[in-house]
């Protein structure tokens, strides 16, 4: 039976999606926050992205295309990612809508914050080419899956962090 979506309509070609689960474990226990990614072997479905994020219980509800339930029938690998930081809090991007004090803020937290990002989730599950996770979707069935990334690992996402901290100088002005 295929997943219902909200009523919204599905693009030209888009396939049958049908209910599937996800729960991530590492070191014996649930991994919450951790985004998962599939990759699929038919190629396809490469344009109908699925991926979700796991809960407390360390479960992601998959879906396919950022917005609809379920994920096709097929088999995929699976990409598993997990970022934690240490160090001032990283700042919020501020909205569309935020005042100039908002956007200058922002500008003064990340110019002059110091914070490191580490992923958790070791490199050979991070990436299609290197990850052994795989799994089948099935029409049939319940689809509830159950993967292990094996031991936590910390190690620094140079690109993310912000270790240098410094000198305050506004948005557009020269120092």
């Amino acid at each position: 039976m295929a997943a219902a979506g909200c009523g919204e309509q599905r693009p030209e070609g888009f396939p049958t999606l049908y209910p599937a689960t996800i729960t991530i474990t590492q070191d014996g226990a649930n991994l919450a926050g951790a985004t998962v990614s599939l990759f699929p072997e038919d190629s396809t479905l490469s344009r109908w992205p699925v991926g979700g994020m796991t809960d407390e219980n360390g479960m992601a509800r998959l879906i396919t295309y950022g917005k609809f339930e379920g994920a096709p029938a097929g088999k995929f690998k699976v990409m598993v990612n997990k970022t934690v930081s240490e160090g001032d809090p990283i700042p919020e991007v501020p909205g569309q809508y935020a005042s100039a004090e908002e956007r200058a803020a922002y500008d003064r937290a990340i110019k002059t914050g110091s914070y490191e990002v580490f992923q958790v989730v070791a490199g050979e599950y991070r990436t299609a080419d290197k990850t052994p996770l795989m799994v089948e979707i099935a029409p049939s069935g319940e689809n509830a899956i159950v993967l292990d990334v094996g031991a936590a690992v910390k190690e620094e996402d140079i690109q993310a962090s912000a270790t240098q901290g410094g000198e305050y100088v506004p948005m557009g002005e020269a120092k």
